[in-house]
């Protein structure tokens, strides 16, 4: 499914934009989560309980091969990243709350990720697919790796970490641009073939993402949270680390099965952008509405308090 030249790309790739997420971190962001720990943890919750669940669900709903549902599961378990703080600046979405969020969930990965895959992809191994746990940690090990020493950049240079945190954003885009010119033309067969690609498929690579979406949102804002965060919150949640999950599969399991179970985080990984895209937009325009609702509000209220109008 992708050439050995294509594989390593991608996991190099992923490195510079780990690399480019940890420039967006510090020590201060950790202290910041810690003194308003309620919007981070309902973010952390939205992201590690709803996406998993989301992702399983599908899987025994539509019945899907055990490659499909392991991969589609290992894309709902990834952190947020970059990708998503990029989105939330073009939504005007809270971006210390989406880099809190990007600093809590990438950071518990390490614990997270192989306690949620031992429980959701469990009943989809078996003797041909399993899942070492070991290869798991040793994966993510290595993709965390990078953000560390974007952290340590950002911490000797503001400057550089700045550039290479633009750089990470950039490239988590360029990345799926890469799949769709490189990847897609080989492999619209197999997405157009209903024997190779169930049409199920295609619709739980979609609604994985939109549902993160709504779900995110509105357990938010059923916990009480703002409509500003509770949409940050939306677009953290739905929004996974793709180029995260191409690198654990390709490092964990066998070329025998990887291809097959990669299927599922490409076709997710080209579908999100788009979806965010018009999400991001709608967000953008209700955003406007609201504003100039609450500024055209404000200016009657003042002028009411001045005698200048009577209602």
């Amino acid at each position: 499914m992708l050439t050995p030249t294509e594989t390593n790309l991608l996991i190099l790739m992923t490195f510079v934009i780990m690399f480019g997420l940890g420039c967006t971190l510090s020590i201060q962001d950790f202290k910041d989560a810690a003194r308003h720990p309620k919007p981070a943890l309902v973010g952390f919750l939205s992201q590690y309980l709803i996406m998993p669940a989301l992702a399983f669900g599908m899987a025994k709903l539509f019945n899907f091969s055990d490659p499909v549902a392991i991969g589609l599961i290992i894309v709902a378990c990834c952190p947020s990243g970059t990708t998503s703080s990029l989105f939330n600046y073009f939504a005007k979405g809270d971006l210390a709350l989406s880099i809190s969020l990007s600093t809590l969930t990438t950071t518990v990965a390490l614990v997270a990720m192989p306690a949620l895959l031992s429980i959701y992809a469990k009943p989809f191994t078996s003797d041909l697919i399993q899942i070492d746990l070991g290869k798991v940690i040793g994966s993510l090990l290595i993709c965390l790796l990078p953000v560390l020493g974007g952290m340590y950049l950002k911490s000797k240079s503001a400057r550089w970490g700045k550039n290479m945190e633009e750089t990470g954003s950039a490239l988590g885009i360029i990345v799926i641009i890469f799949l769709i010119i490189s990847w897609l033309p080989r492999n619209v067969g197999r997405m157009m073939n209903p024997e190779e690609t169930s049409p199920f498929i295609l619709v739980a690579s979609i609604f994985l993402g939109l549902g993160g979406f709504l779900f995110g949102y509105y357990f938010s804002r059923g916990l009480g949270m703002d409509k500003r965060r509770s949409r940050t919150v939306s677009l953290e949640t739905g929004i996974q680390n793709g180029p995260l999950a191409f690198a654990i599969i390709t490092l964990s399991f066998s070329a025998q099965v990887s291809g097959d179970i990669l299927w599922p985080a490409l076709l997710y990984s080209f579908f999100i952008v788009n979806t965010s895209t018009v999400v991001t937009y709608l967000i953008r325009k209700y955003t406007r509405k609201e504003w100039f609702h609450f500024e055209n509000t404000t200016v009657k209220e003042e002028l009411f308090k001045a005698g200048s109008l009577k209602i």
